[in-house]
Formats: C-alpha cells, sequence, structure tokens
C-alpha cells in the first residue's frame, strides 16, 4: 500500500503556525490542519506510548528480583525473660524456565501495538477523507457562487441598458415584466448558492476542527491543479497490505498467541533463588552468619494444580528462626537446616475450561469479521465504481452540452446586437449555458470526490491515481479552458486569476 514518511511532530506542528500565517490554504493544509487538531488521532497517538511501557514491564520479567527482608520478634513479659530477635537478609529470586509463556506476552503486546497502529491508520484515512470531500465540496460551492457573480454584474450592466430602452420606449412594458419574473428567479437562485457556500465552510471548518469564528481562506485555482483521467476497464483490487486487512490478519495472530498460551500452561515455571544475610537475639550489630538457596516448581496437569518449593539454608551460630510456607516460622538451631513442601489442588482451576471457550470463540469470531470485511471491501469497490463511471459519463456529457451551448450563445449575442432577438431571448439563451456548465462543475467535483473514495478505499495514493493527479502548479484541463471561456464571454474588470501556489507535502497516512 502506498505510504508517505512525513517528518516529525515537531515540524508538523510549525507548520501548522505558519499556514495560518499565510491565510490562504491549499487542499494539503487543510488536511494538515486537521490532522493536527483532531482530537480522536490526539489519543490514538497518547496510547501509543503504553506498548513501550508494558513491553519494558515483560523485559523486567526475566531479570533476577532483588530484596532487603527484615524479621523481628521480641517478647518482654512478666516472670519471663526477656527475649529478642532480629533477621535481616537480602534475597534475590530468578525465573529459570516458564515455557514461553513470558515471550508470548511480548509477543501479544506487540501484535496489540501493530494493531493500534493499523486501527490509527485506518482513522487517518478517515479523517483524511471526510476532510478532502469537504474542502472539494467547498471549492465547487465557490465556483458556482463565482458564476453568480459573474453574471449578476453582467446582469447589471445589462439592466442599465434595459432601464433605457424602457424609459424611451424601444421595447414593450411586456417584455419588461417578463425580465422582471426571470430576475426574480435568478435572485433566488443566487441567494440559496451563497447559503450552500456559507454551509460549506462551517463543514469543512468542524472537518478541521476550526472554531466557526476562526478565518478560513482557500487558495483559488484548485481546478488548475487537477488533472482527470477517464475510469478504464482494468480490474480494481483492494491492497493486501490494506489497514483493514492487516488488522484483521493481526488480531487472528494475537488469537493463535491466546490459544498457544492455554495449550503449554502444563509447562512448568521453575524458580531459583537465594538469600545471604545475619540474625541475633541480642540487637544490632547482628552476630550470626545465614545463607541458603531455594527452588520453587509450579504446574497445571488439567485443571490441577501441583506446587513445589524446596529450601536449603545455613546458620553460623545461635538460634535462629526458618519461615515455611503454609506452617509459619520454626526455630532451628546452628548448622544447615531445610524443608520441602507441596501442595496439589484437584481441579481447582475452575475457569480453565471458560478460558478455552473464549479463546476459540475469539478466533471464529475474528474468521467471520475478516470474511464480512472482505466482502464489504469488494462490494463497496465494486459500488463506488459503479457511481464514478456515471459521474464521469455525466460530467462529459454536460461539458460537451456546454461547448456546444457557448457556440450558441456567441451566435445569439451577435443577434442580439443586431436587434434580431429580444433582451429576454438573449438572457434565456445565457440561462441555459449557465444551468449546463453549473451542472458540468457538479458532475466534475462529484467525479473527483468519489475517485478520491474509491482510491483510499483501495489503499492507493489519494493525490495521484488512475483517476486525477494534483499537479504542482497550475495544469490547463478541458474544464479550466471552458471556465475561463465563460469568463472571456462574460468580461469583468475587478476578476482577476491567481497562479496556484506550489504543492506541498502531503499528508495521506503520514508514517511517525
Amino acid at each position: 500500500m502506498w505510504r508517505i514518511f512525513g517528518t516529525s511532530l515537531l515540524t508538523f506542528s510549525f507548520g501548522v503556525v505558519s499556514l495560518f500565517a499565510n491565510e490562504l490554504l491549499l487542499w494539503e493544509d487543510c488536511i494538515w490542519i486537521g490532522l493536527e487538531r483532531n482530537t480522536q488521532l490526539k489519543l490514538e497517538k497518547t496510547k501509543q506510548g503504553l506498548f513501550p511501557i508494558l513491553l519494558n514491564e515483560k523485559w523486567k520479567q526475566y531479570l533476577p528480583k532483588l530484596g532487603v527482608h527484615y524479621f523481628g520478634i521480641f517478647s518482654r513479659n512478666r516472670e519471663q525473660l526477656d527475649q529478642e530477635y532480629r533477621d535481616v537478609r537480602l534475597q534475590i529470586q530468578q525465573l529459570l524456565y516458564d515455557g514461553g509463556e513470558i515471550e508470548r506476552e511480548k509477543q501479544k503486546i506487540e501484535i496489540k501495538q501493530l494493531i493500534q497502529a493499523e486501527e490509527k491508520k485506518i482513522l487517518r484515512e478517515k479523517i483524511i477523507q471526510t476532510i478532502s470531500l469537504a474542502y472539494l465540496h467547498l471549492n465547487k460551492r465557490i465556483i458556482i457562487d463565482s458564476l453568480y457573480d459573474l453574471r449578476i454584474e453582467r446582469y447589471h450592466l445589462e439592466q442599465k441598458k434595459l432601464n433605457l430602452e424602457v424609459q424611451t420606449q424601444l421595447i414593450p412594458t411586456f417584455e419588461s415584466k417578463s425580465i422582471k419574473q426571470w430576475e426574480l428567479d435568478f435572485f433566488a437562485k443566487r441567494i440559496h448558492s451563497q447559503a450552500l457556500k456559507e454551509s460549506s465552510i462551517l463543514e469543512l471548518k468542524q472537518k478541521m476542527f476550526l472554531d466557526p469564528n476562526e478565518s478560513l481562506a482557500l487558495e483559488p485555482g484548485i481546478t488548475e491543479r487537477i488533472e482527470i483521467f477517464q475510469p478504464t476497464s482494468f480490474p480494481i483490487e483492494v491492497d493486501m497490505n490494506h489497514p483493514i486487512r492487516k488488522k484483521n490478519r493481526l488480531q487472528f495472530e494475537l488469537a493463535s498467541l491466546e490459544e498457544e498460551s492455554l495449550n503449554n500452561d502444563w509447562k512448568p515455571k521453575l524458580v531459583l533463588g537465594g538469600y545471604i544475610g545475619r540474625n541475633g537475639n541480642y540487637g544490632f550489630p547482628l552476630q550470626n552468619e545465614v545463607y541458603g538457596v531455594s527452588l520453587g516448581f509450579q504446574t497445571n496437569l488439567g485443571g490441577s494444580s501441583f506446587v513445589s518449593n524446596t529450601q536449603n539454608g545455613f546458620q553460623s551460630e545461635g538460634n535462629g528462626i526458618q519461615r515455611i510456607p503454609g506452617y509459619g516460622p520454626q526455630a532451628v538451631g546452628p548448622g544447615e537446616n531445610g524443608f520441602q513442601s507441596g501442595t496439589i489442588g484437584i481441579f481447582d482451576e475452575v475457569g480453565r475450561e471458560k478460558k478455552r471457550f473464549d479463546s476459540q470463540l475469539s478466533q471464529f469470531q475474528i474468521r467471520l469479521e475478516k470474511e464480512q470485511s472482505e466482502l464489504n471491501l469488494r462490494n463497496n469497490s465494486k459500488s463506488i465504481e459503479v457511481k464514478l463511471n456515471e459521474e464521469y459519463k455525466q460530467y462529459s456529457l454536460y461539458m460537451e452540452f456546454v461547448k456546444f451551448a457557448f457556440e450558441s450563445l456567441k451566435q445569439k449575442r451577435e443577434e442580439k446586437k443586431s436587434n434580431l432577438i429580444s433582451e429576454l431571448e438573449y438572457l434565456k439563451a445565457e440561462e441555459e449555458v449557465f444551468v449546463a456548465l453549473e451542472q458540468s462543475i457538479e458532475h466534475y467535483f462529484n467525479y473527483i470526490s468519489t475517485s478520491l473514495e474509491l482510491v483510499i478505499h483501495l489503499g492507493e495514493d489519494p493525490f495521484n491515481n488512475r483517476y486525477f493527479r494534483l499537479h504542482n502548479s497550475k495544469f490547463n484541463s478541458d474544464f479550466t479552458i471552458l471556465l475561463r471561456d465563460w469568463k472571456n464571454l462574460l468580461p469583468i474588470e475587478n476578476l482577476q486569476k491567481r497562479e496556484p501556489k506550489k504543492q506541498k507535502q502531503t499528508p495521506f497516512l503520514l508514517e511517525e
């Protein structure tokens, strides 16, 4: 799957600050800001810090465990001799064998970390898609609204001429009333277009996690950076390393490790221990040296448990106390001393079968989820592809009609100059071009939006793919030429084109 390896989060944060300073934002800028401000993505980044801590804790289980132990008994009763006993020991324990359980636990943590990384990629894809769709929708509304502005300024020029013609009775009054009806319809559409643009601005701000009162201005010229391609019949296939597929595979590995842990729980755990210290009956400093070694053994046998402990020690002089698990302190004298203990719990692992059932159920659920996700990936791909082909055909159809309508409008303009047609007839011809042009703009952006949705779904580059390409600089496409022809047909002095900025690094699926 296509991936872009980006810079550090610190550099990215400084980049966002500079974007606001520049005011006019590119497509890439909007995505960067949205990624930086998204609270869910911040939470996922915070979760990543947990896994190194968990792995470090598992590594510590391989290390010897050191501890200092103090034990004291005091007896000062009437009619009895005072007794005093203190024991201080440095103890150590080392795990010798655990049947590979710690290593499996480490692998589980590493797999969970990989699963969380894939979930973050899925979330990032969703964020990029929602911001991009809102960005494209806003650009569509801006262009359509600008066409209304072009026409309203053009209309005001014609209106001055019309008023003069009505006053001088060059046109009949009933034609003036018809134009008033056309004017009412036009202004109603323009008001609706302006409302849609304002709603689109708020929608993009919401996707970028901006406050409604924050300023948001887009760099014009998005259509001059996009080159679209006709959909081909080449079969589409979801990337094998798509985050959803990788997550499913990792989840199955995790469930298999859980089952492996249950199958190996019969393997014994061996712990070697030892101690060295001093004790005494007369307070500090302590008089007698003590030392010894111990061996612990634990295993599970078909739901029953077996625990055994062995300890052998030595005391140089005096009387000491040996603490036997399950029996309490026992007095010992100088020389060797030791004990052995063993406990068998008959079927005391009551939750063992429940764990085994849960493990099998988990694997079954993961298989079903994998089959369902594979089915959804394929079906959604085909569904989006059908919609994509429809949008391109609609776009091509309206583009051809607009080109034809342009030529017709040019002819109507010449006829109007020669007074062969009325002002109303010319406005109606202009309206046909405008409606067709608005529809072509609608399908143009719908095609790009649908393409974006499909390529992200497939796991491909959303800025350079088989359906469209985002160029670094100005690109003359049929669509941009069409818009330029429209502006030339209705020249307005205060409309100046801007060159698009240089493209920034695209943030699709940034790896940190």
